[in-house]
């Protein structure tokens, strides 16, 4: 069997469809000397190998248009693929290595790094408990404030903790209304008043368990800047301003609006930007490359964290200029390798005489 590195993506996400683009995008930068597997995870949480996943018309119609597609699944405990034929699982390939580009739930919150870590499989982003609270903006924020770190004043609840007065007695209004663990500005709604406010808990709650509710920064500049670690050396990427049309960066200014987005921004501000991100991804243990999103205050000249993307859109390569990015994703994927040899050097078992006790306590125990 042939030792394969899966590029991974899809998922049942509100994210799907962009994540099929950051897979696709990522594709043309992947490195020629090595094996690459591409496994795609649809709506339903179906994973998929086929001859031309590499198509992006396919996936307006998989089921029709895929070629030669079969289901595959890692088996749990091993580094091996499987591949459905004749209804049964048989062994495809051994995983070297995952490059993962799932946005959003399952991808993007720690559960898929679950299963890579439960196989002992490579991976090149961020840990289980780094994903997982990264993307849950309420905790995020949380461990932000911890360490006086901006970010606007904000305030989550589910639907039992939920009190409108409580909220916006706290929160005044021009404020923002999102769900608490999605992405791509989805599901997010600005409101001026109490009615806006009601529709956009609403809309909100049908995303979501969670709700956050935050101040809207106004004077709004919105910038990006990207961070990744090789060896424990931090390179941050160059630093751009956003273009918005609106009071928010919504899913439309992101993904399908075709006018020019992407900024400069001066150098006193960019340093302070580059800085603040690769102290945010050291404090929050990040790996790969991670995205940080930043809202400034023009008119108080305020900078505050919005946002961590573990997996960004793209992975964010059209931010790094002055780097190769085919090189940083085999830097990456090589760094993956050797941190798994060096966690597989920890002793994770321990011998103990605790069944034997228990077995001969267990023979004094009346039932």
């Amino acid at each position: 069997m042939k030792n394969q590195t899966i590029l991974i993506y899809g998922g049942k996400s509100v994210e799907h469809d962009i994540s099929i683009i950051t897979a696709l995008q990522t594709l043309k930068f992947l490195p020629k000397n090595i094996n690459f597997l591409m496994v795609y995870i649809d709506k339903n949480g179906d994973w998929w190998v086929a001859d031309n996943l590499n198509d992006i018309k396919i996936y307006s119609n998989f089921k029709k248009l895929a070629k030669n597609p079969q289901k595959v699944t890692f088996l749990l405990g091993q580094n091996l693929l499987l591949i459905e034929k004749r209804n049964k699982f048989k062994p495809f390939c051994y995983v070297q290595s995952v490059l993962n580009c799932c946005h959003g739930a399952i991808g993007e919150d720690g559960s898929l790094v679950g299963i890579f870590e439960a196989c002992e499989v490579a991976y090149s982003s961020s840990g289980l408990l780094s994903s997982a609270v990264c993307m849950d903006k309420a905790v995020m924020k949380d461990i932000l404030k911890a360490n006086e770190i901006n970010t606007p004043q904000y305030v989550y609840f589910n639907k039992c903790s939920y009190n409108k007065t409580k909220v916006l007695n706290k929160i005044k209004f021009p404020l923002i209304v999102k769900p608490a663990n999605l992405g791509s500005s989805i599901g997010i709604s600005v409101c001026h008043n109490e009615k806006e406010f009601d529709d956009a808990v609403q809309l909100a709650f049908s995303f979501d368990e969670k709700i956050l509710v935050e101040k809207l920064v106004e004077n709004l500049k919105e910038f990006n800047c990207a961070c990744f670690s090789i060896h424990d050396e931090l390179f941050s990427s160059s630093v751009c301003e956003v273009s918005i049309n609106g009071e928010v960066f919504t899913f439309e200014d992101k993904y399908i609006s075709t006018n020019g987005k992407i900024l400069e921004v001066n150098k006193n501000l960019s340093k302070k930007i580059k800085n603040l991100t690769e102290k945010v991804y050291q404090l929050f243990d990040c790996k790969g490359i991670v995205r940080v999103d930043f809202l400034y205050d023009e008119l108080e000249k305020i900078l505050y964290v919005n946002e961590i993307n573990t997996i960004p859109g793209s992975l964010g390569f059209y931010l790094f200029k002055d780097l190769n990015f085919t090189e940083i994703l085999n830097s990456m994927l090589q760094q993956s390798k050797e941190s798994l040899e060096k966690k597989q050097l920890l002793i994770k078992c321990f011998d103990s005489d605790a069944l034997k006790i228990y077995e001969k306590v267990a023979k004094t125990v009346k039932k």
